[in-house]
């Protein structure tokens, strides 16, 4: 004879299909807990209807929004013929309540009309009591803002590894909702908890609301929250780290005939960097020529300066971007010449020139006993004058060590040429 766990119209379809409804003379309605028979007065228990909110439409419009109290279900004591109540629960028994004519924020305490289904028209339902008998709701501004999209790394990167900048999509999430709660919020935040990453992070993942304090909202008050983005998606680059030594070619010359041990090379700030990249790219990198030096051009020391620079899938992470090499010739002896044997080639057609320098000093280097047995008159010296027009001027040119493998020229010369026509 009472209901307990059922719902309404779960008990009242029961009884129905044991054949009992012809035997009903009387209906009580009392409020209880599902639990156990209470006898409660309406409203005191659980047995209630949703109310529905009309006119949201309207308020919309005038940038207002109900910001509590919408969820709100009522209470009704009711009494009516049984065959009445066997057509009758809380889900065709309809609640309204209209906020369309509200025009500013505020507590308001409106009266709501029970509506019921076409199936109990013209039959007599008395309202004994209703619990409550106003609706009480919160009017709020209505606003939208736009913020900012920040990805933070709780978890790590594997040993040797290095995490890159996080990519988002989309970087900034419109957030609309209650006025001020709305303006607490300082910026949407992922949160990446991943351990021992070796490759890169790819993930749709969701997002929390973090206010002026740095705190993550309430859960309750983020729930108030509306948003088109439900997920962002994330991507973090993760990048396999090398350390990779530096060298320079050295371009033989100038009688350094064994580089080994006759050149001393080293590199300042580092002689190495750390580069990041993918596994397949730094796989078959294991050194970074930064440049070349002639040796010809060294006479006993030379500081030369390089750009250090990469490929661009790989990442410099040691920073530096440039390197200084020193390259010191060792072992080896030189001796200074007066040279006088000059030949112009490629004079141009219908020009004749003249070299006005005759003598020019040649420095030359090897090992001691070959550089003492060099003469001046094996030293030859070249200028090439293809292209040159009438005047004097100087000439770069090319010196020659004739009869000697052991010993070579050092640094570059020029003579001063007359050309007349």
């Amino acid at each position: 004879n009472h209901l307990l766990g059922e719902a309404n119209p779960d008990f009242l379809r029961l009884l129905y299909e044991a054949g009992l409804a012809g035997r009903i003379g009387n209906v009580h309605i009392s409020d209880y807990d599902f639990i156990d028979e209470r006898h409660e007065l309406p409203g005191n228990g659980k047995n209630d209807w949703p109310a529905i909110i009309a006119g949201l439409e309207k308020l919309e419009e005038r940038g207002l929004m109900v910001s509590e109290g919408a969820d709100q279900t009522i209470t009704l004591d009711l009494q009516a013929k049984r065959n009445v109540f066997n057509r009758l629960d809380n889900e065709n028994i309809t609640i309204t309540v209209d906020v369309s004519n509200i025009n500013e924020p505020g507590e308001v305490s409106l009266d709501y009309k029970i509506t019921y289904p076409l199936s109990v028209y013209g039959e007599v339902i008395e309202e004994r009591g209703k619990r409550p008998e106003k609706i009480a709701l919160t009017i709020s501004r209505w606003t939208e803002k736009e913020v900012p999209v920040r990805a933070v790394l709780t978890g790590n990167v594997a040993e040797d590894y290095q995490q890159g900048e996080f990519s988002l999509a989309p970087q900034t999430v419109t957030v609309r909702g209650r006025e001020e709660l709305v303006e607490q919020i300082d910026y949407a935040q992922v949160t990446v908890s991943q351990e021992g990453m070796t490759e890169t992070y790819r993930q749709e993942m969701p997002f929390v609301f973090i206010d002026r304090n740095g705190s993550p909202l309430e859960e309750e008050d983020a729930s108030q929250l509306v948003t088109e983005e439900s997920t962002i998606l994330v991507t973090l680059p993760v990048y396999k780290l090398k350390e990779i030594p530096l060298t320079v070619d050295l371009v033989p010359g100038g009688g350094v005939t064994d580089v080994d041990s006759q050149v001393e090379v080293t590199f300042k700030p580092v002689d190495s960097i750390v580069v990041a990249g993918s596994e397949d790219d730094l796989e078959g990198l294991s050194e970074l020529t930064v440049g070349s030096v002639d040796l010809y051009q060294v006479f006993t020391s030379e500081d030369v300066t390089f750009p250090v620079q990469l490929s661009p899938e790989l990442t410099n992470v040691s920073g530096v971007t440039e390197v200084t090499v020193t390259v010191a010739i060792k072992g080896l002896s030189t001796k200074v010449l007066e040279a006088n044997k000059i030949e112009l080639i490629n004079v141009p057609e219908g020009y004749a020139a003249e070299a006005i320098t005759q003598t020019c000093s040649i420095q030359i280097r090897g090992a001691q006993e070959a550089v003492d047995a060099v003469l001046a008159s094996q030293l030859r010296i070249v200028a090439d004058l293809s292209d040159r027009t009438a005047g004097s001027q100087t000439v770069p040119v090319k010196v020659y060590l004739d009869g000697s493998s052991e010993v070579g020229v050092v640094g570059d010369y020029n003579i001063v040429v007359s050309i007349t026509q």
